[in-house]
């Protein structure tokens, strides 16, 4: 009787897993082609509060096709925001920006239609950016 309560128990616990504890998912790249504005930023284990948005407009990332990359910076209000336009590549879990002539390089660790967190690739300690797709 005791061997077939173990086995029971054992057959609960692997039917309670499930497919989200794969943290070796994939990621969905076509999902990063969209404005991204800014949330947050994590360094060091906390957690600060993105605080540049005006009344007027919000300041975001925007990814488009052919691989163009544009920051959006609303400052004072001003009637033309300050933008800066480059390039990117992203492969698998990698994102690349190349912008202004600099170049910064990222491990994707959240992609879906309504979030993106990424995370410095370099650099101590590491900063995970986190973004909304609605503004």
């Amino acid at each position: 009787m005791k061997k077939l309560i173990g086995l029971g128990l054992a057959l609960l616990c692997l039917t309670a897993c499930s497919s989200d504890d794969d943290s070796g998912s994939s990621i969905n790249l076509n999902q990063l082609t969209k404005r991204w504005y800014n949330v947050s930023y994590v360094v060091a284990g906390k957690t600060v509060e993105y605080d540049g948005h005006q009344p007027c407009g919000k300041d975001y990332t925007e990814f488009s096709g052919g691989n163009i990359a544009k920051e959006v910076d609303y400052f004072n209000c001003q009637e033309d925001p300050d933008t800066a336009t480059g390039t990117y590549t992203a492969a698998e879990k990698s994102l690349t920006t190349v912008v202004n002539g600099v170049t910064n390089v990222y491990t994707i660790k959240k992609l879906n239609s309504k979030a993106l967190e990424i995370e410095q690739a370099s650099g101590n300690p590491k900063i995970t950016y986190i973004y909304t797709s609605t503004p």
